[in-house]
């Protein structure tokens, strides 16, 4: 957006006092206050209302869906709604966030396994009320699956200067490259261990030749290293999204989605449908691989079966209706990911992914935020 679009698009609030806009944020940020403050050309006021509760807060206006505080916006109901999250993501990005002001250790020592959103929030959340956090994260940087989000819609360095706003107090230690598998060695410890792991286990495609394909994961942790003619994706959610448009990019000349139900069905946003179009993304809607195999020449060969939605709304094969398609230098699959049920069993303080309840940055950040007030509510 320039600087005339954001000028353009508050003036576009209306200013209705029943701000369902708030209510529609996973964190309670009101948009109605924030632009309030920017109309009046105040953003330093205005990109502090929204980090008031938001300490990701120009990450998530950049990767934020509009199934939250746009889609509640009343101004959809006259024409379309505000795009409060792009607003969001301009505001703060013209105000540097100022150290997080941290009182004095209350004694108290907390555990948190996992460095992504949830984590985060966690962190942000006990260290305001004096607890003292050390983070252990298995990864060489603090993050989690927000490093897999590419470049053109999250710059790290975005990423990194609000980690560095929630995690530069006294009252945080940073434990990188440690995977914690034994949670209860740290009992001794700490009052508390929170668990915020995301879904460490990608989901599976769990058919023939599975073994050829590549894992969303390594694509979108170097797609640099995936760039090739013809490229099948499995999937049809945002990773899908984000791994077909970072090869295309990049300069894959063909890139496929497969999808098992229908294009609507697809777990995207409408512009994300827009850039898909615009980069000449194929996508093959009603449609499940049934087998990979690897051709002589190191390419892979399809066996695909069309689907139809049943009574019941689930994908179903229709039978004779299996082909073949060929030449792909490269299998993607992009399906997800969870979390093993043991894992989430081992201790009630979980936030995050690992929930099952959560697939955004901003819900993940307000479930850390939220097991965070448990802990502090049940010592008040």
């Amino acid at each position: 957006m320039t600087n005339d679009d954001i000028k353009n698009e508050l003036t576009r609030c209306i200013g209705c006092k029943v701000s369902p806009c708030a209510k529609g944020c996973p964190l309670g940020v009101s948009p109605h206050d924030f632009i309030a403050l920017a109309l009046k050309g105040d953003y330093k006021a205005s990109a502090s209302i929204i980090r008031e509760k938001n300490p990701l807060a120009e990450t998530c206006g950049l990767v934020c869906p509009d199934t939250f505080c746009q889609k509640s916006c009343i101004r959809g109901r006259i024409d379309s709604p505000i795009k409060i999250p792009c607003l969001q993501a301009k505001i703060t990005s013209h105000v540097f966030p100022e150290p997080l002001f941290t009182p004095i250790h209350n004694g108290k020592k907390i555990a948190i396994i996992g460095g992504g959103p949830a984590g985060l929030g966690a962190c942000w959340e006990l260290i305001k009320h004096g607890y003292h956090v050390t983070i252990f994260e298995k990864e060489n940087k603090l993050g989690g699956a927000t490093r897999f989000i590419p470049d053109y819609r999250l710059p790290k360095s975005v990423l990194d200067k609000e980690i560095a706003y929630i995690t530069n107090s006294p009252l945080v230690t940073i434990k990188l490259n440690q995977e914690i598998t034994n949670y209860n060695d740290l009992a001794k410890d700490f009052d508390n261990i929170i668990l915020a792991l995301g879904e460490q286990v990608p989901n599976l495609l769990r058919t023939q030749g599975e073994e050829h394909a590549t894992l969303y994961k390594d694509v979108l942790s170097n797609p640099q290293n995936h760039i090739c003619d013809k490229v099948c994706i499995v999937g049809g959610g945002e990773v899908a999204l984000d791994c077909a448009l970072s090869l295309k990019k990049l300069g894959a000349k063909t890139v496929e989605m497969f999808v098992r139900r229908k294009k609507t069905d697809m777990r995207i946003m409408k512009r994300d449908f827009e850039e898909l179009e615009a980069h000449n993304i194929i996508i093959r809607e009603l449609t499940s691989i049934t087998n990979i195999s690897k051709n002589a020449d190191n390419t892979f060969c399809l066996t695909a079966i069309n689907n139809t939605i049943n009574n019941e709304g689930k994908a179903t094969p229709l039978s004779n209706t299996e082909h073949t398609l060929d030449s792909y230098n490269k299998v993607v699959t992009a399906l997800g990911s969870t979390c093993p049920n043991h894992i989430k069993e081992s201790t009630p303080l979980i936030c995050g992914d690992m929930t099952g309840t959560t697939g955004t940055v901003v819900e993940a950040l307000a479930s850390g935020v939220k097991i965070a007030q448990k802990i502090i509510s049940n010592e008040a």
